[in-house]
């Protein structure tokens, strides 16, 4: 039902869109009517756009009369002749003349009346920078940046960032996580195309299923973000801007090859279709057969994978100031892990072994094995209108659905879960006298369904007592209708401001008010302080959130919070997920030794009003789950110094404090597991001259230390399955180097963890041989580091500008 309504909605817009400009061309014959266009060059290679000419006169010569164009270049001329001559002129343009023969529309283009020899102008900047006008702690990243790594998907493209962590989950299924602000990525919303990102059932999983290749540009922004987003941001908010019909190169391939065995092939290619319509068309595929067990431990140290993504975006570009955009994605992804043994026979590979250990990997697997399978489609239509006779006022609309569907298997333990989601924006944009004072105001609508099942294959808890509650059925639909409003103002000079606040009605837990605030002062031309402060709200899931755990047998329980005695898991027993954060940035931009450079400094407290709180000490081997008994807070403290110290020569460093803490059941330490309290973080990129055949070669060092992070505990296990309560801190280092052989061919090679970095005994069981206390205790959840080592990669990108021309 959900996707037919956004079926009906995308052709009721195409049939009055035809509907409209059939009527145009049936009017009078005796009014002559068109549009005045000037043809320029496009923002890549080889393209051209018609811009609207308002203000062009438009003669007819016969009579005598004539007229001028709107806002957006259409004229009307009426008592029009047939055989009369017209005549479209404009200041800088060459006049053109035209007989009128009863055409019912006419598109005139204008060419400039000046000509200039061709330049090629060449432009450098940095690829990562802070703004010192938006009012936000805004960091952006553009293409330049994302490719000084591998960036093989959205969850590794922060290899490159001091902002935001990015760790794995688990040593088993290589999934991996982001943190920002010392708390987990699930805190932070994540915004593709201004529409919400990977959330929900997929909001760790779902971060891999976005190719880095697709992306055009991301901007973190930390705080509480823009309560246009919705009300789920606490920690701040990361914009994912994809390859779409605007800014896709003609062409754009990528192929990766690493040393684990891992295989890529990205594909993005546009086409204008007309002058109003252009596509583009994105696809992915991966693929791991490799079988792995580089430290010996009788596990694989990486998956078996295999990904396949498409998405085919269009973009409408009207006459009359309204523009749209419409997309559609689907996902399909299977993973294998656990005992090497398990997959050493080489006949079966990946093909005879995902399907058979999802239904039954105890017939197939010595020890333990794990597999997932993952369906998603997504759909999405943005349309926006423009007012030419009121600048700065505009009207939009978004839609969105999601279908998410995943499937696995953990050692016997079985989770199926399925998310169907739609949300509706309608947005009113416009300002007050000047434009010095804007707002926006609009009304939203989310429908969320959640249909979860799970169980476990324990055979005894932790302290080996039966356990009697292993089955559960989790449903919800959320209903939230909401209303927001947001006020910016900006002096032109110093200030610059956006308040704003939203109220949504949550069919389950009433109303929620989000209000947020984000404020610049300009001390100097080249000096800004910033102010964020705000609150955000969620509804959690933590059999998926928390899914690092399935790599175990740990034992899950929910404590109730009055008794403090365990029982099984509540269908609603929990409550939202409530926060307040505040922060303080300083950035500024200044000349050294006669280069850019730029620092920028950031403070931010992060304080839950009540957390679900994953308890992985409340007893070793077990996994409890609690609202919020006391308190929990997190506060970050960051400095990054970007220096371009050389016409060749860039430089970034930072340093990261990060003090997390929760009380909890199961110890007196309050700090928050596998948050490193210090991290330090430098990165080295030096480029030649390009060559007038645009040959290059580039190179890039990332240099980083993560500090000790505190483990969760394991005292009370058999010796063989303890570990030490803290992590140490190691150094992590990787390197690329980049031929550009000529404008549309790169070739990369790189290496990462170059120092062999790689966390001991990192899977509690590993080589125990009572399978009793194997059953028991086994547990390959507690990670803090590198598993597989050093890693070789290397690819290539070919990529052709400009846009295919249409019929």
């Amino acid at each position: 039902m959900m996707w037919a309504r956004v079926g009906w909605l995308g052709w009721g817009v195409l049939f009055w869109s035809g509907v409209f400009y059939g009527q145009e061309e049936t009017r009078s014959q005796a009014v002559a009517k068109g549009k005045i266009y000037a043809e320029v060059a496009g923002e890549r290679p080889g393209e051209t756009q018609h811009d609207p000419l308002p203000g062009a006169h438009v003669r007819n010569l016969a009579q005598g009369n004539g007229t001028v164009t709107d806002g957006f270049g259409f004229f009307k001329l009426e008592k029009v002749g047939m055989g009369d001559t017209l005549e479209a002129s404009m200041v800088g343009f060459l006049s053109v003349r035209w007989v009128f023969r009863g055409e019912g529309f006419v598109e005139i283009p204008l060419v400039s009346g000046i000509a200039i020899a061709a330049a090629e102008v060449r432009a450098s900047g940095p690829t990562a920078s802070y703004s010192l006008l938006d009012p936000r702690h805004v960091q952006q990243l553009n293409r330049g940046e994302l490719v000084k790594a591998a960036c093989c998907n959205l969850s590794e493209a922060f290899e490159t960032n001091a902002s935001v962590d990015a760790a794995f989950t688990d040593a088993i299924t290589g999934t991996r996580q982001i943190r920002m602000l010392g708390l987990d990525g699930k805190y932070t919303a994540l915004q593709v195309d201004n529409l919400p990102g990977p959330r929900g059932l997929s909001v760790v999983e779902g971060l891999m299923l976005i190719p880095g290749d697709w992306v055009d540009a991301i901007a973190i922004s930390k705080g509480a973000g823009s309560v246009v987003g919705g009300y789920e941001s606490i920690t701040g908010e990361i914009h994912v801007a994809l390859m779409n019909p605007m800014t896709a190169p003609r062409l754009h391939v990528n192929l990766y090859q690493n040393e684990s065995g891992r295989t890529e092939f990205n594909h993005v290619s546009r086409h204008a279709v007309s002058r109003r319509w252009t596509t583009a068309l994105l696809t992915h595929g991966l693929q791991n057969r490799a079988v792995n067990d580089r430290n010996g431990d009788g596990f694989l140290d990486m998956p078996l994978q295999r990904h396949g993504i498409v998405r085919n975006e269009w973009k409408f570009i009207g006459d009359r100031g309204m523009e749209g955009e419409y997309s559609v994605t689907g996902v399909q992804t299977g993973l294998a892990a656990g005992t090497v043994g398990t997959f050493r026979d080489a006949d079966r590979g990946w093909s005879g072994m995902g399907h058979s250990l999802l239904q039954a990997p105890d017939t197939v697997g010595t020890r333990w094995s794990a597999a997932s399978e993952t369906s998603r489609m997504e759909a999405s239509a943005k349309t926006g209108f423009l007012f030419a006779d009121r600048p700065g006022r505009s009207i939009g609309t978004q839609f969105s659905g999601v279908w998410h569907a995943t499937e696995q298997n953990f050692g016997g333990s079985l989770y199926r879960g399925e998310e169907q989601m739609f949300r509706a924006n309608l947005l009113f944009a416009d300002i007050l006298g000047t434009t010095d004072h804007k707002w926006t105001a609009g009304v939203s609508w989310l429908w969320n369904r959640f249909d979860e099942s799970a169980h476990w294959s324990w055979k005894t808890d932790s302290v080996g007592a039966p356990t009697a509650h292993r089955d559960q059925t989790l449903h919800r639909i959320e209903r939230v209708p909401g209303a927001f409003f947001e006020y910016t103002f900006n002096d032109g000079l110093r200030w610059n401001v956006i308040a704003g606040i939203r109220a949504d009605h949550h069919n389950l837990y009433g109303l929620w008010l989000s209000p947020r605030l984000h404020a610049r002062w300009s001390v100097t031309e080249h000096v800004a302080l910033k102010l964020a402060a705000g609150r955000g709200r969620r509804v959690p899931n933590p059999l998926m959130e928390q899914r690092g755990s399935w790599a175990s047998n740990r034992v899950w329980w929910a404590i109730d919070g009055t008794t403090l005695e365990r029982q099984p898991l509540p269908v609603s027993g929990f409550a939202p997920e409530v926060a307040d954060n505040v922060g303080l940035s300083m950035t500024t931009k200044f000349r050294l030794g006669h280069r850019d450079a730029g620092l920028a400094l950031d403070a931010f407290y992060t304080r839950f009003q009540n957390r679900l709180v994953v308890d992985l000490d409340a007893r070793p081997g077990e996994v409890g789950l609690y609202n919020l008994l006391g308190r929990s807070e997190a506060f970050s403290a960051q400095a990054e110094w970007d220096w371009s110290f050389h016409r060749r020569w860039d430089l970034r460093v930072a340093g990261r404090y990060v003090e997390a803490n929760t009380d909890r059941l199961g110890t007196p330490d309050r700090r928050d597991p596998f948050v490193p309290v210090f991290r330090a973080f430098s990165q080295w990129s030096y480029a030649t001259k390009p060559t007038a055949l645009n040959q290059q070669w580039r190179a890039d060092a990332t240099v980083q230390w993560m500090g000790p992070q505190r483990l969760p505990n394991t005292e009370g296990l058999p010796l063989d399955f303890q570990r030490p309560g803290e992590a140490p801190g190691f150094f992590q280092v990787n390197l690329q180097g980049t031929r550009q052989f000529s404008k549309v061919l790169d070739v990369y090679l790189g290496v990462e963890n170059l120092t062999n970095v790689r966390q001991s005994r990192p899977i509690l069981g590993q080589g125990v041989e009572d399978a009793d206390a194997f059953d028991r205790h086994f547990d390959a959840s507690l990670v803090y580091g590198p598993i597989f080592g050093r890693m070789m990669y290397g690819g290539l990108r070919w990529r052709l500008e400009g846009v295919s021309e249409g019929d």
